[in-house]
């Protein structure tokens, strides 16, 4: 039973291992831009002032819970954009499914504080 145990500890350890270590960055957004075409061919701009926590992942990123596919083999499963500027993710566009977009500006966070000012 001991050695049961033992075993079951060291993969729990393990997967808890990997999952910690998956290298995901964290980011605010703190402003969004959402685009829509209208039936004529115009576009609907709106801004607005709003703050959340954006993970990214190496092929994945989370947006407020939600996971978006940036990096696939197939191209009609990515949902997602990351647009960087001198080696800094500065915006992330995300196709919406009524054809628009979305787009969210992000900054760095390096600690709890960063997380505070947004």
């Amino acid at each position: 039973m001991t050695v049961v145990f033992i075993i079951a500890t060291v993969i729990l350890c393990v997967l808890l291992y990997k999952m910690l270590g998956q290298g995901e960055k964290t980011y605010a957004y703190t402003r969004t831009m959402t685009i829509s075409y209208r039936a004529d061919g115009s576009e609907q701009i709106s801004r607005m002032d709003e703050s959340g926590i954006v993970f990214v992942a190496p092929k994945t990123i989370t947006i407020d819970g939600s996971a978006y596919v940036y990096k696939s083999s197939d191209r009609k499963k990515i949902q997602a954009r990351l647009n960087y500027e001198g080696g800094h993710l500065k915006s992330i566009n995300l196709a919406l499914p009524n054809g628009g977009e979305k787009f969210y500006y992000v900054d760095k966070i390096n600690s709890v504080k960063d997380v505070m000012r947004h």
